[in-house]
């Protein structure tokens, strides 16, 4: 009898106390909570999509609730995820999902009705709009694709049909990104928004190939109160990559990151996984060793929780949910 008992609890102990959460044809055993708990991921990829993804959008946010995170937002760069993100917070209401709209080509480039529409059918969760990515003229030329790429601003100053979105995104207090545009139409972007009065601006994987912002590039947006995102991603990046899609990218080192926090401040920045493609570490874990590095180059665990926490929550509303 004792035999029985003894096994009896053991089995209650490994489903019970080391709670499991599938992910296809990988296990994965909870995520310590003083790793990421209360965390907000800006960015994240999940099917459905044109690319084949890691994690559909109820795994993403039910891995993200065992992991004891805060929020969660769902970037798909062809169409809005604003009404994914609405039927996610009914099916996983242990975390707060977001979704947005990328102003790429397949919903009309920048156009300020697709901004709007995005708003109304995600309502609170209908929160971000990115300026283009993979159709921006920027990227097209970085990644040396051929075609007719999407320009904001020329000049230094932003196209009449961007200054129209910029209206939507101020009137309804939503987050402005700003995509894969060059640094010199992300700069003319952010002051045009400040002259707008937004006050939810997030530029965009800053370090990265696209936009390339400079460390000079990178303080003058800060001090215009845009925050700087930091997208873990970008560090598995280069000719090592796991993933034949990043290979062309140049890698952004954790090293390179944590020097760029020093010298700005942790207070401008926001940290992502921008995670999704099927090489990749799922976006949780990926979180777990984004932390875990930047502490190991010297960032301070008040620092990490405002990128993490505390900056996030700011632009999207939910320091006090």
């Amino acid at each position: 009898m004792q035999a029985v008992f003894l096994t009896l609890v053991w089995i209650f102990c490994y489903w019970f106390c080391l709670p499991v959460y599938a992910v296809g044809d990988s296990p994965i055993i909870n995520l310590p909570q003083s790793t990421i708990e209360g965390a907000i991921d800006f960015h994240i990829h999940s099917s459905p999509d044109v690319i084949p993804r890691r994690l559909d959008d109820f795994e993403v946010a039910k891995l993200a609730a065992r992991a004891q995170m805060k929020a969660v937002v769902l970037k798909n760069h062809y169409a809005s995820t604003a009404a994914r993100a609405v039927l996610v917070n009914k099916i996983v209401p242990e975390i707060q999902v977001f979704g947005g709209v990328v102003l790429n080509n397949s919903v009309g480039g920048i156009n300020p009705d697709a901004v709007d529409a995005m708003h109304r059918i995600g309502g609170k969760y209908g929160k971000v709009v990115w300026l283009p990515t993979v159709d921006a003229e920027h990227h097209l030329q970085v990644f040396h694709k051929s075609g007719m790429g999407i320009k904001v601003a020329e000049n230094g100053k932003v196209l009449p049909e961007t200054a129209a979105v910029l209206k939507v995104v101020a009137k309804e207090n939503l987050v402005l990104e700003t995509g894969h545009i060059s640094s010199e139409e992300v700069m003319a972007v952010v002051g045009e928004a400040k002259l707008l009065n937004i006050k939810n601006i997030l530029i965009t994987h800053a370090m990265a190939d696209v936009p390339g912002l400079s460390l000079e590039n990178m303080q003058t947006a800060a001090a215009a109160g845009a925050f700087l995102e930091l997208a873990f991603v970008n560090d598995l990046m280069g000719e090592n990559a796991a993933d034949d899609g990043h290979k062309n990218w140049h890698q952004v080192s954790i090293k390179k990151m944590a020097a760029a926090i020093k010298l700005i401040g942790a207070e401008h920045f926001v940290m992502s996984t921008d995670l999704g493609r099927k090489p990749d570490p799922l976006p949780a874990e990926g979180y777990k060793f984004f932390v875990e590095k930047l502490i190991d180059e010297g960032i301070s665990p008040q620092e990490i929780d405002l990128m993490m926490k505390h900056n996030p929550a700011r632009l999207l509303g939910i320091e006090n949910w």
